[in-house]
């Protein structure tokens, strides 16, 4: 459902109310950010909104899904004429069709073929490894991949998310909010979907954060969340 949602507040909030009413209740909601047959998150919003996506996937009800190479945000490849693999695109090029450039190797490491294999890959692997790799990312513990495992870990301790209700609240300028709620437990999620900071009300107190760029001190504040640029706080 994240695939082809445009990234902003209106249409994010929209689409995912949509989903939730249109299934059944009891139902079991799956959302799913990148696959094999679309452009890559990262490519598409942009590496820094792509910690913002990783957040909304992670903090919404139910099981998250996402495409392999996202959690280090690789990119679309540009794959030359000769190179091109993708079937539709041998048939009829040039119509968009080509679903090589998110098909690329995974990013191991930043040796030689990205540490995906001893032969020359199926498709070029980009002009972007040297960052762009697991390896690397390891030893950043700020990096997207580090913010992956801190949200998974996040779900599976925080039982707000593991089967809290998912409770809506309105969108304030270019943030997204919602709460997920489980007794007394509140969770409240904020999304600055924006290239510039933001200020959100909210009522009582929040205590936090984990940040998109988990650089965030603990903190408890009331009324007032004050958001930087692509910074997501709970």
């Amino acid at each position: 459902m994240l695939l082809d949602t445009q990234w902003d507040v209106a249409s994010l909030a929209a689409n995912i109310d949509q989903y939730l009413n249109s299934i059944p209740d009891g139902a079991w909601p799956v959302w799913i950010l990148g696959s094999h047959d679309k452009p890559r998150i990262a490519s598409k919003i942009g590496i820094e909104q792509a910690r913002v996506a990783a957040m909304l996937l992670f903090t919404l009800p139910r099981t998250p899904i996402f495409y392999a190479g996202d959690e280090i945000g690789m990119p679309n490849v540009e794959i030359p004429p000769e190179r091109v693999r993708d079937p539709f695109e041998r048939l009829v090029p040039g119509h968009g069709l080509n679903r090589d450039p998110e098909r690329t190797p995974m990013g191991w490491d930043a040796g030689e073929n990205a540490g995906f294999t001893s032969e020359e890959p199926w498709v070029p692997i980009g002009d972007q490894i040297e960052d762009r790799n697991v390896a690397s990312q390891l030893e950043d513990d700020r990096s997207i991949l580090w913010l992956y495992r801190r949200l998974i870990a996040l779900r599976q301790h925080e039982p707000a998310l593991i089967a809290g209700r998912f409770e809506p609240q309105r969108s304030q300028g270019d943030v997204l909010l919602f709460e997920r709620r489980l007794k007394c437990s509140r969770l409240v999620v904020a999304f600055n979907v924006s290239d510039r900071e933001q200020e959100v009300k909210i009522r009582g107190e929040y205590r936090g954060p984990i940040s998109t760029h988990l650089d965030h001190a603990m903190e408890t504040a009331e009324s007032i969340l004050r958001l930087r640029r692509i910074r997501v706080l709970f």
